[in-house]
């Protein structure tokens, strides 16, 4: 069976980033498409811009994703910029995944939701460091440190899940705060 393809979000790019695994994707899916607005959010960081450039020009499966139905995208966020929020990619990812039939890696809770409203196969960072581990990239422990490092950057990832999982695989469970 051929893997799938994913749109996917910048908080799950910058997090993978940080473990250095964004190149591990190719493990899980086919092709990761990356949004324009999404690489816009990555780029605000100097040393992200330069990282994720590099990737792209290094790595086949990660793409550029530019053609979308941009109205659809600025319906999706009419709603959202009343309320003074930002959140052009993952409206992008949701809008790009549903145009192609793909899978959305989204952490943003509004972006699941709108992936969920769309019938969209969604999972986040945790779920693709569970494919990690499951696929042998990452023991248990490398996953329980993979979670204690993102959690130490104050990136945001579900607790419960997460301890249930590491309970599951015979680590212990993550506590907050992290120093």
């Amino acid at each position: 069976m051929r893997a799938p393809r994913c749109t996917i979000d910048s908080s799950c790019i910058i997090a993978l980033d940080h473990l250095d695994l964004i190149p591990q994707l190719s493990l899980v899916f086919s092709v990761v498409l990356i949004p324009k607005a999404v690489r816009d959010d990555v780029y605000k960081r100097r040393t992200s811009k330069r990282r994720l450039q590099n990737l792209l020009a290094s790595y086949a499966f990660l793409e550029r994703c530019d053609e979308y139905d941009k109205g659809a995208v600025d319906f999706l966020l009419a709603e959202r910029s009343r309320l003074g929020k930002k959140d052009r990619g993952e409206a992008e990812a949701v809008v790009q995944a549903s145009q192609i039939g793909a899978m959305v890696i989204v952490d943003d809770p509004w972006g699941r939701t709108l992936a969920g409203r769309s019938d969209l196969d969604h999972h986040g960072t945790f779920w693709v460091l569970q494919q990690f581990h499951e696929l042998g990239v990452l023991s248990a422990r490398q996953l329980r440190d993979s979670v204690e490092g993102l959690l130490r950057r104050k990136i945001r990832l579900p607790l419960g899940p997460i301890n249930r999982f590491l309970d599951e695989i015979g680590e212990a469970q993550v506590e907050l705060p992290l120093g």
